[in-house]
């Protein structure tokens, strides 16, 4: 038996020693640490000796996750065991919480986030709840909640001791995985006061306070009374990778599996680039058409010291926004249209959900003659080809739509879809349409459209060509090398280049860097802004199995260059250089 199996049997022991004792825990372990095996392995132990873990009849262990895919892949590997729920963090509260209405409509107005909504009203006695959409409004005697109510009004409800123990009748043991990720004051609450009553329900938190890069989450659990479990090996990375791991974070050492290969660590900066800089959001940043050429140089360096062991695949491209990503990628008009780039990168806009998730595939479907699955996708049923022209008239129908797609713009497709009479455009996308019009009527015409923000971003978005829809359906479905680096939390690539540049005024990499051995000394506000770019850096770099590369686009102070080559050594520090015309070139 290796070492690491050694301790990730010797982790299972302890973690089942606390369930014994009735023991609430956390177990630390850094990324790659295999935080996920471990909380399978205590799943299927306990499923194997149910009667001692879950002695009642209709009693379940509640597995909390913070993603659906996460929550998947443990339905899996339990094999949809009846006694494990396994839910979202969301999901999992709103089944505790949903049963209880009356008191939940008491809470709702006492929540800051709905005194404008209930403007004065005082009391909801009478009417409905519903999480369906996860908007917060009210209308027709039913009130709609918000995703972030759910957790602030599960807070509320665990306060009451009786709550607390109608929960643990049913769930006697609750598991919650990155439990980093949960709201704040929820393991507070949970735990409750911690007295005799609270040892009927036992809790195990698993995951990584470094790893905590969203907002409103709690962050280290350190002030709660929990039994300290923690787990250093890891079974991801290559040696290289964990050493520098291991160089940024000493107070958590990990170590290497036995086979792990020797890997490499390889930073980039820019700190000899003349030119002009950006500034605001992206302020001392290299241009964007200079971030593109040098990433693209530093990939075919990489692809050159492996000439000798065969091709490589490209690295996995993490990058901070989405923004950065939509230049790269040949969307970037796309993001300028809209607000909030989750309208267009997780669908939430009616129009950029049907373009990408029906007309796209309808295009692909119709161009392989795969005309099943294309009339499914458009919700009818298959029509009669009675005659020549029935046929004549679907393709002439695609062949305009296609074209359109290659040379117009949005607007041109979404028109073509109004005007044709072969299946129908969703109602949310008709209206939508429908008000921009009117509101353009409305208009003088010497003025141009400012509100209200949906209409404003449609109108905006019809003028963009559509090539950039395709670029981004392609990005949205991951047929990219790029990802932002908070989308790739608990995924892993054979090799990453991460890119920290600007782009938010929330992460300041370089300053992170300046500052690392003089942390503990910085105030509030700094400490905070250290740790949300420490723990985004963290992840970011703790991705790669083999090669990892670092690129900095803004200029690194000499402390940030110091920080680095302690880590790595100087001879993994390459400046690049660039040419008279901008171009990064070999020294």
């Amino acid at each position: 038996m290796s070492t690491a199996e050694g301790e990730s049997k010797d982790t299972l022991l302890k973690i089942l020693d606390s369930l014994s004792n009735r023991q609430s825990f956390k177990m630390e372990a850094g990324a790659g640490a295999g935080k996920t095996h471990s909380l399978i392995d205590t799943l299927q132990h306990i499923l194997r000796n149910r009667p001692e873990y879950l002695p009642r009849n209709g009693q379940r262990v509640a597995c909390i996750t913070y993603t659906n895919v996460a929550r998947h892949e443990i339905i899996r590997r339990t094999d949809g065991s009846p006694y494990i729920l396994a839910d979202t963090i969301h999901g999992f509260l709103w089944e505790l919480i949903s049963p209880f209405r009356k008191t939940l409509l008491e809470e709702i107005p006492s929540l800051p986030s709905w005194g404008g909504i209930l403007d004065g009203e005082t009391s909801l006695a009478g009417y409905s709840i519903s999480y369906d959409l996860g908007f917060r409004r009210i209308g027709e005697q039913v009130v709609s909640l918000h995703h972030d109510d759910i957790p602030a009004l599960a807070i509320r409800l665990f306060s009451n001791k009786k709550f607390r123990n109608l929960v643990s009748d049913r769930f006697p043991i609750i598991l919650v995985d990155e439990y980093q990720d949960t709201p704040s004051g929820l393991a507070e609450a949970m735990l409750g006061e911690h007295s005799a009553e609270s040892a009927k329900m036992t809790y195990g938190f698993f995951g990584d306070h470094w790893q905590q890069i969203y907002d409103k989450t709690c962050g280290s659990i350190d002030h709660l009374p929990l039994e300290r479990i923690k787990k250093r090996a890891n079974w991801r990375s290559s040696q290289a990778v964990v050493s520098f791991l291991n160089s940024m974070r000493p107070e958590l050492p990990q170590a290497p599996v036995s086979d792990a290969k020797t890997g490499s660590v390889t930073i980039y900066h820019t700190n000899n680039w003349s030119g002009p800089r950006g500034t605001h959001s992206k302020k001392g940043q290299i241009p964007d058409e200079v971030i593109k050429e040098t990433r693209q140089w530093i990939v075919e360096e990489a692809q050159n010291r492996h000439h000798g062991s065969g091709a490589r695949p490209h690295p996995k491209t993490l990058m901070l926004t989405h923004s950065s990503i939509a230049a790269e990628l040949g969307f970037g008009n796309i993001d300028r249209s809209f607000g909030r780039n989750e309208d267009f990168v997780r669908k939430n806009d009616d129009v950029v959900s049907f373009l990408l998730d029906v007309i796209e595939p309808c295009c692909d479907f119709f161009s392989n003659k795969q005309y099943g699955p294309m009339f499914d996708l458009l919700k009818r049923s298959r029509p009669r080809m009675k005659r020549r022209s029935d046929k004549t008239a679907w393709m002439d129908l695609f062949g305009s739509i296609n074209n359109a797609r290659a040379t117009g713009t949005v607007g041109d497709v979404l028109n073509i879809l109004f005007e044709q009479e072969y299946f129908s455009v969703p109602q949310a996308v008709t209206s939508r349409h429908r008000k921009w019009k009117l509101a353009l009527r409305e208009l003088d015409d010497k003025q141009q459209l400012s509100e209200p923000r949906r209409l404003v971003e449609y109108g905006n978005f019809r003028d963009v060509h559509y090539r950039e829809v395709v670029a981004l359906r392609e990005y949205v479905e991951e047929n990219t090398p790029f990802s932002t680096q908070h989308g790739v939390k608990g995924a892993e690539y054979p090799d990453v280049l991460a890119v920290f540049g600007g782009g938010w005024t929330q992460y300041n990499f370089a300053e992170m860097l300046a500052n690392f051995h003089r942390r503990d000394r910085l105030n509030e506000r700094d400490r905070r802004r250290f740790e949300r770019s420490r723990n985004l850096f963290y992840v970011s770099c703790s991705r790669a199995r083999n090669d990892l590369i670092l690129l900095f686009t803004t200029e690194l102070p000499q402390s940030a260059l110091e920080t680095l080559q302690e880590w790595v050594g100087g001879s993994n520090i390459i400046g690049v250089q660039f040419s008279a015309e901008g171009a990064p070139v070999n020294p």
